[in-house]
């Protein structure tokens, strides 16, 4: 069964930025898959679509079989709880501690106070920082704030994992802890979408690869390493040009 489908989805900015155009990709329940590309190529506006922080301007998403055109505004919180997220603009707040911090989702669920707080120390035993848990975010490492946001993205038991670029900023041992990390929520059962821009980690894992250019989508292979066409600028600059032809014809979708 999948987990993520999208149906020709397209997503065009008020600006006419176009983040998404005619994405058709189907991403199986228990999957690790790594979406790729240059600045601007669409990765995040691909996470932000898959949890229905941005709606698409056309086209349609499945989560889990639920089709996300049809959520109400009262069923979208309990629908995001099926999803964790790590996004560089939900990171952790500078004046609680790391305890607080991933304790927050607990609070956002509306979890039993002392049931919370139990489950939130045995997470942070998890990821390695129990020892950290009275720490403020400015007093740890890098690595260990990522694991920290990590640890709150999963602490509610979700099925899927969006994160994106996890290990920027990260020095390569601690990124690949955060990898292993990711690996073996994987193996068991979580499925994981991971955006990034590091070729090493990409080409080691071998996992299925989905290469995104201009919003478009021109690559996905299984077992595969960095592909070359995420960096290209030739083919931005052709995705480009095509779209900016087929819009003086009038064709482009919106």
């Amino acid at each position: 069964m999948e987990a993520i489908v999208f149906d020709k989805v397209n997503k065009i900015f008020p600006s006419g930025e176009v983040a998404a155009e005619n994405v058709s990709v189907r991403i199986r329940k228990g999957e690790f898959v790594f979406v790729i590309g240059r600045s601007g190529a669409g990765k995040s506006t691909f996470l932000k679509l898959a949890c229905r922080q941005e709606e698409p301007t056309s086209g349609r998403i499945w989560i889990n079989g639920q089709d996300l055109s049809a959520l109400t505004k009262r069923e979208l919180p309990y629908f995001r709880r099926q999803i964790g997220v790590m996004q560089p603009e939900f990171g952790l707040l500078d004046d609680r501690t790391l305890f607080d911090n991933v304790n927050l989702a607990m609070l956002a669920t509306e979890q039993p106070r002392r049931a919370g707080r139990k489950r939130v120390a045995q997470m942070l035993k998890l990821m390695g920082i129990e020892k950290r848990a009275d720490f403020y975010p400015r007093e740890v490492s890098m690595g260990e704030a990522a694991r920290a946001l990590l640890a709150r993205a999963i602490i509610c038991g979700p099925s899927i994992l969006l994160a994106d670029e996890p290990t920027a900023n990260l020095d390569p041992d601690t990124a690949w802890d955060m990898m292993y990390l990711m690996d073996e929520l994987n193996r068991q059962g979580v499925t994981v979408v991971v955006a990034s821009h590091n070729r090493e980690l990409v080409s080691i894992m071998r996992k299925r690869v989905i290469t995104m250019s201009a919003g478009c989508l021109v690559a996905d292979e299984k077992n595969a390493v960095y592909n070359t066409r995420a960096a290209d600028a030739m083919e931005e600059r052709r995705i480009l040009n095509e779209r900016n032809n087929r819009k003086k014809a009038g064709r482009l979708s919106d």
